[in-house]
């Protein structure tokens, strides 16, 4: 796939279809995206989706939607203003909406189950278990959910199209997030069962351990905690101060084994929760 005049195309050549969404606050801050935003839609039909995002009245909008048989449809070209990340912050950019390119997955989401009973969404429709994964979310750690798994096909589409968005506008790996990575306290999309390192790993073509060469900094007012192993229960070593420079060991999903950088040298080694670190 490619990128043309802000539009996608795919692979035949051909552009892939589009249906206007009239939700746009206009250009792009800077006249192009800077970051790729990965959502799922909380719902099973794509189709749907592109309806909904073409009533002025859902104020809704995201540049692709993908659906669970990788089937894409474009509602706007990349360099337009789409209103699928409300409000948010991602490296000292507020209001990510004006900054960036929106993807919605046809999913369900996150997954409720009654005792004795089937997995269903939020509208109560079923979910067959073999459509489940169950997993913690980033954002909260210890507590375990159930998920939609998202299909192959889709998966691979949404990998084609970021890749064309991330080389069209020169975007790196710590551009490409989720909106619970932007939105954290508000939203928990894409969730545990879209496998974001991997996801990037495969995007970029490095491995998925490979991301300790990058140094990060500490994006907490409140500061971050370093414990003494990967969970909330471990013992806390210190608090990092906001801004605190740290290079990662090891990445262990969520959490990171890191090292405190003083005056270049590295100092108190801990495990830390990696959402509240950024590139430096």
């Amino acid at each position: 796939m490619r990128v043309t005049n802000h539009k996608l195309r795919g692979l035949d050549g051909k552009l892939v279809p589009f249906v206007r969404s009239p939700n746009t606050s206009g250009p792009s801050t800077g006249g192009e995206p800077r970051f790729l935003v990965i959502h799922y839609t909380a719902g099973n039909s794509a189709a749907g989706t592109v309806n909904y995002f073409r009533k002025p009245s859902s104020k809704v909008s995201a540049h692709l939607v993908i659906g669970q048989d990788g089937d894409i449809t474009q509602m706007l070209k990349f360099d337009q203003v789409g209103w699928h990340a409300g409000k948010s912050r991602w490296k000292n950019v507020n209001g990510v909406n004006s900054h960036s390119v929106g993807i919605e997955l046809s999913n369900w989401g996150k997954l409720q189950k009654s005792a004795n009973g089937p997995w269903r969404s939020w509208t109560g429709a079923p979910v067959p278990s073999e459509r489940v994964v169950l997993a913690e979310h980033k954002n909260s750690p210890g507590a375990t959910y159930g998920w939609e798994v998202f299909d192959s096909p889709q998966i691979e589409a949404c990998l084609e199209a970021s890749r064309a968005i991330v080389e069209a506008y020169g975007m790196d790996p710590w551009d490409v997030v989720g909106h619970d990575d932007i939105s954290p306290i508000r939203k928990i999309d894409p969730g545990p069962a879209f496998e974001m390192d991997r996801f990037k790993a495969r995007l970029f073509g490095r491995s998925e351990d490979s991301w300790n060469d990058v140094r990060f900094r500490v994006n907490s007012l409140n500061g971050l905690n370093l414990r003494s192993s990967s969970s909330v229960e471990g013992r806390l070593i210190k608090n990092l101060a906001n801004g605190t420079e740290v290079n990662v060991i090891e990445n262990l999903g969520n959490w990171w084994l890191v090292a405190e950088v003083v005056e270049n040298n590295d100092d108190t080694t801990g495990y830390a929760h990696s959402h509240w670190l950024q590139p430096s």
